[in-house]
Order: C-alpha cells, then structure tokens, then sequence
C-alpha cells in the first residue's frame, strides 16, 4: 500500500471533525467491558471501526464494526480472535503488526494512508491500557470519493456568487480568491493573489480590520462577523460584510463577503431620514407630545414642547399629567369632552400656564385619539404673540382713534378760543372801564363786578382751550419734577382746593435722586393741579391723594392706555381711594367737556385734556388703573434728558467716588443705555469700553481683562446677565462686576450675586448711585 499525501488538504476539515468524534468515543468505550464495545461498533457504526489486542509480537482482532466485509472482502465473524498474519498477506500483515507495536510502545496515535483492493482509505489508531492487558482502538474511512468531491468543492467555489479567499493570517494576503471576488472588485486573479488585503481596505475601516487580525482571528477565533470597505480597480470603495475563521495552526483564514454596497446606501438614507425626523420632532417650533389614554400622562414630547409648559428638559416632562398645564379647569373637561365625542380637536384656543416661571400663554392645541395603542397624539403652537398682536392691535386702533378725536376736538377747541377771546375782550375791557368810573355807592357796581369774575372764568375755560388746541410748548427747560410737586402742594390753588375739601389729605412719596426733564413748568404745574383736584372731586367722603415720583427704566414696551416704548422715564403718579372710573368712561376721559360732574359747580370738563395735552406735548404717555369702589391711579411718563446733572448732590463727595483710570467693561444690548453710562464712568475718570451682548462681553474678555464689567441682567436676544458671568467665571473666577436692570431685583440678579458679584443698580442711570456701587465693588476683596 501507497499513501496518498496529495489529499491531505481536502480532506482535513472532514477527518478532523470526524476524528475529534470518534477519538472521544472510543476512550470512553476502552474503559468498558468486551460486550459493551461490540454493541458499538457493530450497531449501524457508519465508519469501519476495530479493537485490537497487541502485545511484542503480533497484534489480534478482538472487535471490528460489520461493515468492515465491505473493505477486507472478510466478514467480521471470521476477523475476530485472528492475528494480522492470518487476515492479511505477509508483506502487508508485517507493516500493519508493526505499526500497531509501534504505536502501544510509543503510545502515540497513528494516522495512515493505505490502499487496498483498489479503493484509498485513512486509518487512524490510539492505544488504550486496560488492566493489565494493551489494546489497540481505530476506524478506517474511505477517501476514494474524495477527488471527486474536491472537484465539486473548487467547482461551488468558483460559482458562488458571494465572495470567497482564503489568505495567509500572519502577512495577511491573499492565498487564494474566487471568482466572484475578481468580478466584484474588477481585478484579476494576479492583481489580488500573494498581495496584502490591508492595501485594498478603506482608510477609515484600516485600523478595526488590524484590530481584528491582531486580537481575533490571531488568537483563533472561530466565527468573526465584520463590515469595510474594499477598493475597486476603478478607485471606488464597495461595502462588503465578512464572515471568517482562522485557523491558527496553519496560518490561514477562511472567508466569505457579501456585496452590501447598496444595502449599505439604503441605511444610510433611512438613518438621515430618521435624523430629519428627528430633528423636525425634536427642534420643531410646535410642541409636540403624546399621552396614555389611560391616566392621560405624557409618554413622549419635544424640547418646544418642555419650553412652553415649563420643564427644562424632556425626562422631566415625561409621567407628568398633561392636562394639569391648562389654566382654566372648564378647558380641561372640554377637551376631555371633544376627545371622547370626535376622536380628535383642531386649533383649540386655550391658555396654559408655564410650570416654572407661572407665565401665562396662549396657545392652539391639537390632538387626535390612536385608537390601537391607546395613545393621544397632539401639538400646541404658541400664538401669544399673535393673540398679542391682535389685542395691540384693537388698542392701537382705539387710540388712533382717540388721537383723531382729540385732533379734530383740539382743532375745534382752538377756533372757538380763539373767537371767544374776542368777545370776552370786548366784555371785560368795558366790564373794567365801566367798573372805574362808577361810585362806590352805585348799584351797578355789584353787577359790574359780578361780570367781571364771571369774564375770568371764562378767560381761564379759554385759556385750557387754548393749552388743548396748542399742541406744542414753545419753551423747554431743564425741570425736576420733585420741584414742581413741592411748589404745586404750597400754591394757593391747593391751599383754596383743599378749604373746600377739608376731609382731603395730600401725601408725597419723591425719589429723592430724581432725574431730570425737559418741558414747561407752568404746563405741567397745571396739569398736576387738575389731577389733584379730579382726585379731591373723586373722594366726597374724603381719604388721600398719593403723589408719588420715580425714575424708571422700561427694558420692553409697556401696554396700557397709551403704549409706552421702553427707555429712561421720570415717572408722576396721582392715586386716590375715591370713587373710580369705569371701563367705558376710561375710554373717553381725556375727551374735551366730557365729564361726569355737574357742570359749573366742579370744573370746566377741560381738565383732563389738558393733561392729555401736556403729556402729548412733552412726548410722555400716559397709564390708567382705576377699578370701581376702588379709587384711581393716573401715571405719566416723561423721557429723561441728560442734558444737565443735578450737580449739587455730588458736588461736595465726588472725589468718594472719582475713579483712577481703573477700566471698565459695559454690557447692555441697548445703544442709548451703554452711551450715557460711558458719559457718566468716563466724567469719574474710568477707562471704559462697551459691547452689545453677553456673547460679544465673553469673546473681549478672553482677548483683554478689566477691572470691573457694568453688567446689564437682561439681554435679548442671547445670553442674560447671568449667562454671561457664568461664562466669564469659567476662565477668569476673579472678575469683579455690578449688575444694571430696569426692573426690581430678581431671583437672577441674586443668582448672579452669590456667583460673586457685588452691587445690584436699578436703572435709570444716576451718577451718585452708579458711581458709588463701582467705586465699592473695585475697592471689595475677593
């Protein structure tokens, strides 16, 4: 017999597995008793199995499988109990007798390949010791078939439609490729083969291939799964997924790929499209929710959605009751009401309430019911800006309309002033001349004097007409309200006003740093004398007239009666605890004669309009709150003007407060804000820049430092206060800064304090109070 080295390689994979089987198979029978072996191996043994007996001289057939007649042409009854001598021919018999002494000396495993009777078998054979006696276990396969079977496999190789190679696991190339590789890639078999695999590999997929070699199939792992991408001959990549085996001992990968280029195109298109989605759900302007129909809580929602009710992000959101947000309980049950009726609602218009700040807003809410998930999917859109716009809108019309009625009232005021001022001249010229020739004693005397007083009266109901129809002041000073409220409350139209109404009492709550104006005196001394004695009129069983004065910084327009645009306002206000004014009277108060008190008892009906026309005149606005039983507050809004300093507050301690070149960061959204508070540090000799925003403040102060920034807390849009002292702590923990705001101190402003700023300044800008909160924050230890 020859062996046949050449089917080595084809046949491994099968004979190992095989053998790995049959190995532990037969050990495991050794250790048993004669009977038990024979029943498995003659039972349906698919291999030609044997046991021997072997000794130094001849080795003896105890078992064999009975199927071994097919291989030795013997039957195995008559091979038991017979020495190889005896079965085989001599030359034949001796190598095998050998072979198995060989084997129980050495105690080694035999594996050989042998031919007999024309067909090509591998035998192997492992010794066993049992007792005192040395055995001899094996099995014989017939590999005559496996040529052809070889054939078979290189012919499924090369027809396989994915891609196949077998490569070289320590230099990693290629071994072998089939044809679908060639084809796939575009090159040929010499272009691949004995060529490195890592050259072909897309850069970014280079270093996890390596990884893989290095710490998987080097160390022998069996099945690995992996994704690249493989060069094409023309320069494009392909996407393929791998599925290989190393085996370590010979140095080889097995592996197989598939094209998933195109698969590879669709998952990336529905990634994106997921992206989009996601970022349309998650960044959409509308909120967007869904909730359990069960217990009606919210099960998922977008940010915009935890930004209109309140929660600062979206796991905060979830589990909370959804309807809880809507202000009003009677929208709740309709809404509740609608779901259960229609299955869905359309642009309902209800209001919420923001959960953390208690803001209210109007919104349209959406929602439909899916009835086989029992889930409510549903959308609120803000539209308190629309709402707003809306409501601005009637107010705008209705003072537009007041504003034409007051022109066309003004314009008729003044033509008849101006006609009455005729007549009454020729009335009281010859009331007077009459009046100075007549006797004491005459009777007429008393008539001439009774049409003199009542000449005046009527020159003073000209003299509003004419303040109505003027629209305009002619001269303009630097005033200080405080000034005028004091000489107004001394002046003998006070002191008679207040004998008629002795139950009356006047009180003055002024700002003692007011800021000042630029008007007329005798305008606006008047005005705040009728508003004083609409106030007495107001208040028949007596009471108080409050008279308050303040500077007051607007950081976003106002609405009330007039719209009151944000800036810098010295602010007089005269309440009362009288009777107020109703909603429709409100509307027409400021009318010329429309009054509700009895004519020529209480006033001309021109004292509110002239009000309305000095605030006009001095481009001030005017606010009212009155509610019935309840009193009234008349407020008036005059712009501030820098043109002159009350110097005399500052005079005797500025140089407490005088700076020495010490530089100074302003951060103020508003131009005109950051320009008089660089007017005002710069007379206290600082050394002052300015930017618009929290962003612009971060960006200058990582390129320069300062002593001190002056720092606006509202800011928009962008960063607030607070946001930006933030950012400025991160990289510089040692800045010194004071904090600026036109509203009272908030929850923010404190915030921004116990980060380690110092003196919060309410606007408007004074220059003692600004001046002192810098010099005490620079002179602070940190």
């Amino acid at each position: 017999m020859s062996k046949k080295p050449s089917y080595e390689e084809l046949e491994q994979r099968v004979l190992e597995l095989e053998l790995a089987e049959s190995e532990r198979i037969l050990m495991d029978e050794a250790a048993r008793n004669t009977s038990d072996l024979l029943s498995l191996f003659i039972k349906d043994s698919p291999i030609y199995s044997f046991l021997k007996k072997v000794s130094q001289k001849e080795s003896k057939v105890l078992l064999v499988s009975d199927n071994y007649i097919d291989m030795c042409g013997i039957p195995a009854s008559e091979m038991v109990g017979k020495t190889m001598g005896e079965l085989f021919p001599h030359e034949f018999a001796a190598k095998i007798t050998h072979d198995d002494i060989d084997a129980i000396n050495n105690r080694k495993k035999l594996k050989l390949y042998e031919e007999l009777n024309g067909k090509h078998y591998i035998t192997y054979k492992f010794p066993i010791s049992q007792g005192e006696g040395e055995y001899l276990a094996g099995y014989t396969i017939d590999i005559t078939d496996l040529e052809q079977t070889r054939e078979d496999l290189v012919h499924i190789f090369n027809m396989s439609l994915d891609m196949i190679c077998i490569a070289d696991i320590n230099t990693a190339t290629f071994l072998k490729v089939n044809s679908a590789f060639t084809n796939i890639l575009g090159y040929s078999q010499e272009e691949l083969l004995n060529k490195p695999f890592l050259d072909f590999i897309h850069p970014e997929d280079l270093d996890e291939t390596v990884d893989i070699i290095k710490n998987k199939l080097q160390i022998g792992a069996k099945v690995i799964n992996f994704d690249n991408r493989y060069r094409c001959k023309d320069g494009s990549y392909r996407w393929l997924s791998w599925v290989s085996h190393a085996n370590v001992g010979k140095g080889l990968t097995y592996a197989i790929a598939r094209d998933i280029t195109e698969s590879k195109k669709v998952e990336e298109s529905l990634r994106e499209s997921e992206r989009k989605y996601r970022n349309l759900y998650h960044y959409a302007h509308v909120g967007l929710f869904e909730t359990s129909l069960k217990n009606g809580k919210i099960v998922a929602c977008n940010q915009r959605y935890c930004d209109l009710a309140g929660f600062p992000n979206i796991e905060s959101a979830i589990g909370k009751d959804v309807l809880q947000l809507y202000e009003n309980p009677a929208d709740r049950e309709k809404i509740k009401n609608i779901l259960r009726e229609q299955g869905y609602i359309s642009d309902h218009v209800i209001q919420i309430k923001n959960c953390t700040t208690g803001e209210l807003l109007w919104v349209e809410f959406s929602a439909r019911i899916d009835s086989s998930t029992d889930i409510a999917e549903g959308t609120i859109m803000d539209i308190t800006g629309r709402k707003q716009a809306e409501e601005e809108k009637l107010k705008l019309q209705e003072r537009l309309s007041r504003a034409e009625r007051m022109e066309s009232l003004g314009i008729l005021a003044g033509g008849v002033a101006h006609d009455l001022n005729n007549v009454l001249g020729v009335v009281l010229g010859h009331a007077e001349l009459l009046l100075l020739k007549a006797d004491e004693l005459s009777s007429t005397r008393h008539s001439l004097k009774s049409i003199m007083k009542g000449g005046q009266k009527a020159a003073a109901i000209v003299d509003d007409l004419l303040t109505l129809a003027r629209r305009g002041v002619a001269r303009r000073d630097v005033l200080n309200l405080n000034t005028i409220v004091v000489d107004c409350q001394q002046s003998p139209e006070i002191e008679s006003l207040l004998l008629h109404h002795p139950s009356v009492k006047i009180k003055t709550e002024l700002e003692s740093d007011l800021l000042n104006i630029s008007g007329s005196s005798v305008h606006l001394g008047k005005s705040l004398y009728n508003l004083i004695s609409n106030a007495s009129e107001a208040m028949p069983k007596g009471g108080t007239v409050t008279i308050k004065t303040t500077n007051q910084y607007l950081d976003k327009p106002v609405h009330g009666y007039d719209k009151i645009d944000d800036g810098d306002y010295v602010v007089l206000s005269v309440s009362d605890e009288g009777e107020g004014i109703d909603e429709a009277d409100t509307k027409r108060i400021f009318e010329p004669f429309y009054t509700k008190k009895v004519m020529g008892k209480s006033g001309t009906g021109l004292g509110l309009a002239v009000v309305w026309g000095t605030v006009k005149d001095h481009q001030g606005y005017i606010n009212i709150q009155s509610k019935v039983g309840k009193g009234s507050t008349f407020t008036l809004f005059f712009p501030v003007t820098r043109k002159q300093f009350p110097t005399k507050h500052i005079s005797a301690t500025i140089s407490e407060y005088m700076g020495n070149g010490e530089s100074i960061l302003i951060v103020d959204d508003v131009q005109e804000q950051r320009e008089i508070a660089t007017v005002i540090l710069e007379e206290l000799n600082y050394s002052v820049s300015s930017v618009k925003s929290g962003e612009e403040a971060v960006a200058y102060l990582k390129e320069n430092q300062v002593d001190l920034m002056v720092l606006d807390m509202i800011m928009d849009p962008g960063m607030d206060g607070l946001e930006t002292y933030k950012s400025v702590l991160e990289f510089y923990p040692e800045q010194k800064a004071i904090v600026v705001s036109g509203f009272s101190e908030s929850n923010r402003v404190k915030a921004v304090q116990s980060l380690g700023a110092g003196t919060y300044v309410k606007k408007p800008y004074v220059i003692e109070k600004i001046g002192l909160a810098v010099k005490e924050e620079l002179n602070r230890a940190r």
